[in-house]
């Protein structure tokens, strides 16, 4: 088989992620079929390819952009391709032959609001509008869906026309960079202060504002906010917002870290606290767990799907009940901490990226036309 695989956004976060784990997988699974990544500039050189049979292309072309609809196809039809996999919405809805599409999440259709964009409100919805067009056709015209959770498939069931024959679940799991760096590094204190620790960008549908709010009860403790994310539009926002309830003393902007330094956030937190109104996996419950720190979460389906009662739970909506959740996680004794911990700590053996590209390449197998693999 000829299989494309878009990469353009090998190396952004979350996205990037699921790439970048997905082909390092396949590449020690599949020693048979013929692979060609699609690769940007930037991550062109550096993208290692294993034998002969693995092939890079230089495709430069901005995501989301319209030189993406018209150039994408002629390249992807230049190569003679079996099946090409988009690991996001940005399909060229143009190409004419059979690809599969992983869908991390639908959040954007859920929030629809100009609170999460910089741009100018008849941009936003022109923006939203070709997202919509492209989400619609790409999904229709897909010969296959993999989704990263079934609570994203049952939302994808539940928004648009599909087949659910053609949707597979192949969940996300612990990227190996960050899992090799867990293990090779003693973590170290970052902080000379107690704290909790947030991980993750700072859209809307990440409930920040009130998680902020609750440090006014949380602030009590004698323990501090820490906050991880990209340094981007949102974050500033959030800390303005901080310091508009008088909490900017109490609440700590790391900024963007790496897997060394999430590592150490990690091990020294009380607890990782995850408010999302919605989500499509949850990766930092993951790795939060796997340094033996203990998340605290909204109570949302995806959430309820991977950890069933295994965490802590409190309404992402209700203020309240968010700090008296914190508040339990950081009231237990080190024994019952770590006995929460140990216990929780079983799930993760249940996702694996050997696990997810077996998947990949059995999708991979049942839509292309050889049956080499």
């Amino acid at each position: 088989m000829r299989i494309g695989i878009d990469a353009r956004l090998i190396s952004q976060t979350g996205v990037g992620r699921y790439i970048r784990n997905l082909i390092a997988s396949i590449k020690l699974l599949d020693y048979e079929n013929e692979y060609f990544i699609y690769l940007r500039s930037q991550e062109f050189d550096k993208f290692e390819l294993p034998s002969k049979l693995w092939n890079k292309r230089l495709l430069n072309i901005p995501w989301h952009s319209f030189a993406e609809q018209i150039k994408v196809p002629f390249q992807l039809l230049i190569d003679k391709l079996d099946l090409v996999h988009f690991p996001y919405f940005n399909i060229p809805i143009f190409y004419p032959q059979k690809y599969l599409l992983t869908v991390h999440d639908l959040i954007i259709d859920h929030f629809d609001t100009g609170k999460a964009t910089t741009l100018p409100k008849p941009f936003y919805k022109l923006k939203r509008f070709g997202y919509r067009l492209i989400t619609s056709l790409g999904i229709q015209k897909s010969v296959a869906i993999a989704t990263i959770s079934n609570t994203t498939k049952q939302e994808l069931l539940d928004h648009y026309r599909v087949n659910p024959n053609k949707i597979t679940i192949t969940y996300d799991s612990l990227d190996l960079h960050f899992l090799d760096t867990q293990k090779r590094f003693r973590p170290k204190r970052l902080f000379p202060f107690n704290y909790i620790l947030y991980v993750g960008n700072a859209y809307p549908h990440k409930n920040l504002e009130r998680l902020i709010q609750s440090m006014k009860n949380i602030s009590r403790t004698k323990n501090k906010l820490v906050l991880a994310g990209d340094d981007e539009f949102f974050y500033p926002r959030i800390m303005k917002y901080a310091k508009l309830l008088g909490l900017n003393k109490e609440i700590v902007y790391f900024g963007n870290a790496n897997d060394r330094e999430l590592v150490n956030l990690y091990s020294f937190a009380k607890c990782l606290v995850f408010p999302s109104l919605m989500e499509g996996f949850g990766l930092p419950n993951l790795e939060a767990l796997a340094c033996n720190c203990l998340p605290v979460i909204s109570d949302i389906p995806v959430f309820r799907e991977i950890w069933s009662n295994e965490l802590n739970y409190f309404n992402a909506l209700d203020i309240n009940d968010m700090s008296s959740k914190i508040f339990t996680v950081l009231n237990l004794s080190k024994q019952a901490y770590q006995k929460k911990v140990l216990s929780a700590k079983k799930r993760l053996s249940d996702f694996s990226w050997r696990t997810t590209a077996l998947q990949t390449l059995e999708i991979y197998k049942k839509y292309a036309p050889s049956n080499r693999l």
